[in-house]
């Protein structure tokens, strides 16, 4: 795994959040459509969480630079080092045209360039500057030349997770980059502040979840949707996502968040602990606590027996699919050719609990 420090020219990484501009507010997209037309630089702001990259990435998607690289600094995981390196500022010789850097203090008006490794990677791109506000005093004052020249063959976009107002305060941002940031911000508001879209909000993250998991979407009840609303979604779009998840597994809206919400574990884990629950609380064979008729050797299941209900019970929770990553086979943990022949000789109509479970 690449180091933070590692530029990298994918576009769309594979751990990105999902990429749905129906989840913004109007007026951030009638913003971000303005900006995706213009060459100047963004500000994003918003509390972790509220898709500040993704949207970086819609409007470099809907730009003239849709095709090149779009590469992301987390400024925040910088070294003071790797800080003071990331932008360079250079005075050419006029007799060799040999570069210097300029050691201690930054002349006036020199050139600022930016570190080779990740210029070569950006390109022509677009580079998002992710917690532009921990760059330390003299790397802001560089990029802020950077951008005021506007120079470089590269768009940036910054973002920052602390609201603009408290960070100005605090002096987080020097006064040169500051001026920058407020010519063409955008604040993306956390959940909390949009309760009432809430049931709007729904619809793309179920549809995702849906896709993904092979299923048809779920549609909530006026009932649940009121209980969603409720709900404290800490990190934001993120909680959303897992919540959806979540649902679309259930079958339902859960009245509660997931207890993984507040430290966001990896995603396949929580499914997979999910469904193999759901296939246990659903399987005969197996003792449920709260099942009050106790087995004995009138009452107990043949191994087929015990087989074809567990095999039913997985389909029907997979919705009758078998292979990839969220059918039966992997839930069962055997190949999926090979749970068909086991299928086959359980004489179960596998076209028929398919359709049941949809």
């Amino acid at each position: 795994m690449p180091s933070v420090f590692s530029p990298s020219d994918a576009y769309f990484s594979a751990n990105r959040p999902f990429f749905l501009p129906d989840v913004f507010p109007t007026p951030a997209l009638e913003r971000a459509e303005i900006a995706a037309s213009s060459e100047l630089p963004v500000f994003i702001s918003g509390a972790p969480g509220v898709g500040k990259e993704t949207l970086a990435r819609l409007i470099a998607a809907s730009s003239e630079r849709s095709r090149a690289p779009f590469v992301k600094i987390r400024c925040d995981r910088l070294s003071p080092r790797q800080a003071a390196s990331l932008l360079t500022v250079r005075l050419e010789d006029a007799a060799n045209s040999a570069f210097y850097a300029v050691s201690a203090n930054d002349a006036k008006n020199a050139p600022v360039s930016l570190n080779d490794a990740w210029a070569e990677a950006v390109g022509d791109g677009v580079l998002y500057w992710a917690e532009v506000d921990a760059l330390p005093a003299r790397a802001q004052r560089r990029l802020a030349t950077l951008l005021a020249e506007n120079a470089a063959p590269f768009r940036s976009i910054l973002g920052s997770s602390r609201p603009f107002v408290d960070a100005a305060r605090d002096g987080a941002f020097v006064p040169e980059l500051e001026t920058i940031l407020t010519a063409f911000p955008i604040f993306l508001p956390s959940l909390s502040a949009r309760r009432a879209e809430l049931p709007t909000l729904l619809s793309p993250f179920l549809r995702d979840a849906a896709n993904r998991l092979g299923v048809l979407p779920l549609v909530p009840t006026e009932r649940e949707l009121e209980i969603a609303a409720k709900l404290d979604f800490r990190q934001n779009l993120r909680d959303l996502r897992r919540y959806c998840e979540l649902a679309t597994l259930q079958g339902a809206l859960p009245r509660t968040l997931p207890a993984s919400a507040a430290s966001p574990p990896d995603v396949e884990t929580v499914e997979n602990r999910q469904v193999g629950q759901k296939a246990q609380d659903l399987t005969p064979n197996r003792r449920n606590e709260t099942d009050e008729t106790p087995l004995t050797k009138e009452n107990f299941p043949t191994l087929d027996a015990a087989a074809k209900a567990h095999v039913v019970a997985a389909l029907r929770l997979t919705g009758g699919i078998v292979e990839g990553p969220s059918g039966a086979a992997a839930l069962l943990a055997i190949n999926p050719h090979t749970l068909r022949a086991r299928m086959r000789k359980l004489g179960l109509d596998w076209a028929k609990i398919r359709d049941e479970s949809r």
